[in-house]
């Protein structure tokens, strides 16, 4: 057990100590400084449709969710209905499954004594029947229907608002832009934590 903990205690304390890193974009600006305004003109135009589009389809997936809701809503209604109707007739099933269960057991009982105490052939032929029959009941209770699941309005609220996205590649399309301008772009990795 100590041989187990001392490794875990280990890579414990190797993921503590590791470094964090943080990626970093660098721009080395070109000579042409009006190729780069026309890039940040461009971004913010991209970067403000993306918003707008974002927006808009987040006050549609009200419209979308609700529209969604009211089928399932509809179908939900009438399963339910549907499990109500099997629910009542499962209870009708499981009162005769008990009556003829309890029937069994006492039939077994009279001829097990019967068998036990007279050494009966029929009451023993009988006892053997039943016991077969009790077996196959008890292994054949009726199952209740299985009750619909809801769905809120608020899972289906979310689903459609998680189809939203904000992300455009704008930036991306900056950093094209920027280089095709003369600049360059450098990526750098950067420890902020845990750094030797």
């Amino acid at each position: 057990m100590v041989l187990r903990i001392v490794p875990l205690i280990f890579i414990f304390f190797i993921s503590a100590c590791s470094p964090k890193y943080k990626v970093e974009k660098i721009y080395h600006p070109p000579t042409d400084r009006e190729c780069v305004n026309r890039c940040q003109t461009e971004f913010e135009q991209c970067s403000n449709s993306c918003q707008k589009n974002y927006n808009d389809c987040l006050k549609e997936s009200i419209n979308r969710a609700e529209k969604i809701y009211s089928a399932i809503e509809k179908d939900y209604s009438l399963k339910l209905n549907k499990y109500y109707r099997d629910y009542e007739f499962y209870q009708k099933k499981l009162n005769e499954y008990k009556k003829e269960l309890q029937q069994l057991r006492e039939d077994y009982q009279f001829y097990e004594k019967m068998c036990a105490k007279y050494k009966d052939k029929e009451a023993c032929y009988k006892k053997e029947k039943i016991k077969k029959q009790l077996k196959y009941y008890q292994s054949n209770k009726p199952n209740p229907p299985v009750k619909p699941s809801e769905i809120s309005f608020e899972d289906i609220l979310k689903k459609e608002r998680e189809t939203c996205s904000c992300d455009c590649g704008c930036k991306e399309i900056y950093d094209a832009c920027y280089q095709s301008c003369g600049g360059r772009v450098e990526i750098k990795k950067i420890c902020i934590e845990n750094c030797d």
